[in-house]
């Protein structure tokens, strides 16, 4: 009987053994990722990039500057106060992104259907 348990012990050992190195060795399509980053600077200048990644920075600086407020605050009115002016930030922040992306699809729309055109 306790060769039938060490032989299941094994079967399933060794069944999540191979499981493991079959998810580890997955396959992943790297020219979808590599076209993605590159399309995120098509057409930006250095300024523009070094501009952007400041804007960002700028609003990482003020998020993580009211987490840390909200955190050693002990007047629980404050505290309030200080989240809803994060939650505020975060969605100026985000509706901007949006806007962003709107603007970018759009233009990206745009030259696809010039070259459509283009082609009649």
């Amino acid at each position: 009987m306790q060769h039938v348990y060490k032989s299941i012990i094994v079967l399933l050992l060794s069944a999540t053994a191979s499981m493991s190195v079959y998810a580890q060795y997955k396959p992943m399509n790297i020219n979808t990722s590599k076209s993605t980053s590159k399309s995120m600077n098509m057409g930006m200048s250095e300024e523009m990039k070094d501009r952007q990644a400041q804007a960002i920075q700028k609003y990482i600086l003020q998020r993580d500057e009211l987490s840390d407020q909200i955190r050693d605050e002990k007047n629980s009115a404050k505290k309030q106060a200080l989240m809803a002016e994060q939650l505020k930030l975060i969605k100026k922040h985000e509706e901007s992104k949006r806007a962003m992306k709107k603007k970018m699809m759009k233009k990206h729309h745009q030259k696809m259907m010039n070259k459509k055109s283009m082609k009649m």
